[in-house]
Formats: C-alpha cells, structure tokens, sequence
C-alpha cells in the first residue's frame, strides 16, 4: 500500500526543474495508448503567459497522437529517492521537434508506507513504559511505520527490565517531534501499541539502541504521523538538492 501526496504550486516548480537539471527520464504515453516513450525534460518556458516544459518528439508521435484522437498525455518517473511520481496534461503541442507541454494542475507522488526510512530530526524524542519505568529515546530515524532510537539513559536494572520486556507490546507510546520555534513545545504523536522489534549495544558508538515497531495508531495520529513525516521528509530533501548544488 502506498501513501499518495499532491504536489503543487512552487513545489511542482521545482519537482519539475530538478527533473530537468539531473536529467531524470520521463516515461510518457497517452493514456488509452499501449505505447510509452521515454523521454527528458530540455527546458522549462514561460508561453502564453503559462509555465511549460520541453521534451524532444519521439519519432512517429505527432502521427500516433492524431490517430488515437486524443489529447491528453501521462507522465511517470520515479526520482533519486526511488518514489514514484504521475502527472496528467491535456494542453500540449508540436513545434519543430519538440513538444510543449503545460505544466499540470498537480502530481501525484507514490510512497510505500513503512519502506522511507528518514533520518530524524534533531531533538526527536520517543517515550514509553516498562513496569512504571520511563524509558526515553533519541530518536536516529523513523519511518510511518516505526523507529530505531538509543536511550538517552541506561542503568543496570533498566537494561534488566527491558531485557525481560523483549517482543513485548508497549501501550501509550509518546514520539516528540521538534519544533523550529525553541520556545514552542514540539508535535506529539501519541501511539496506542508499539513493539521492540530488537534491542541491543552497538558495538561501535557502545550505545544501546532499541528498534520500535508501531503496531496500532488512531486514524486522527496517523494523520498526524503522516503530515509531520512528509514536512521533515521535504525539508531533508531541499537540504540535500542545496547540498548537491
């Protein structure tokens, strides 16, 4: 199952302009057609005072587009990160070579839940029970459907107690997102049922790490899950296209 988010606006901008400057193929094809073309993006245009990508005909496609009588075309690719992206226009046109295609209204980008696992950011804290004992993490990455985190403190008999809570469930899981604002309290996301999935001392930075498995969230957490980890998602990845640049 995959989560679908709607890209818009300055975001489609720059999905679109990215596409364009890292020369990611576009898989295009009209939609009653069995045919596809792989094509790139070459250049993104003001026309009509509308915003317009270029791509390069494919031999035979002005000919195939006129006897399917259709005007629409469909777009799919999938980026850098491996996540799939579809985007449908029906304004598009023959110049020389190359077709103008206006830019969508939207795209639809394609998440497998529980298989992004993004780095956290920093500050995220994951807190539960154990026997009235409080155990906080530090949470290292997390994904919609769980987290692995190091404890922030360990004694003797909390390793003992945990040791003995392995492949248990843990019920009113707390997961604490930061916020940008330091004086503002961060998102909480309150989970019903986790599970410790492994647990162990890392033999390099000597830390005990716990991985958390999320087992039962509220629809209204999930969403809430859902949105947090799409803003952090997107923040990552502007940080690394700067990064690139």
């Amino acid at each position: 199952m995959a989560d679908i988010e709607k890209i818009q606006g300055g975001a489609l901008l720059q999905l679109l302009t990215e596409l364009q400057l890292e020369k990611i193929p576009l898989k295009m094809q009209l939609p009653h057609g069995d045919d596809s073309h792989v094509t790139y993006i070459t250049d993104i245009r003001k026309r009509k005072r509308d915003r317009h990508f270029l791509v390069k005909s494919p031999e035979g496609y002005r000919e195939l587009s006129e006897e399917a009588g259709q005007t629409r075309l469909r777009f799919e690719f999938i980026d850098k990160e491996n996540i799939k992206y579809i985007f449908a226009t029906d304004t598009w046109e023959f110049s020389n070579e190359m077709i103008w295609i206006r830019f969508p209204e939207f795209a639809h980008r394609y998440q497998r839940r529980k298989l992004f696992r993004l780095d956290a950011p920093h500050g995220t804290r994951l807190y539960f029970k154990v026997n009235d004992i409080r155990f906080k993490l530090l949470v290292i990455n997390v994904s919609l459907g769980g987290s692995l985190g190091v404890l922030v403190s360990m004694t003797k008999q909390m390793e003992k107690e945990l040791k003995l809570y392995d492949s248990k469930i843990l019920y009113n899981v707390e997961l604490l997102f930061p916020s940008k604002d330091r004086q503002k309290v961060g998102s909480l996301v309150s989970i019903k049922r986790c599970q410790i999935k492994r647990q162990e001392k890392n033999p390099v930075t000597n830390k005990f790490e716990c991985a958390i498995e999320f087992k039962e969230i509220s629809e209204a957490q999930q969403k809430n899950l859902t949105d947090l980890f799409y803003k952090w998602q997107r923040d990552y990845l502007r940080k690394r296209r700067i990064m690139r640049a």
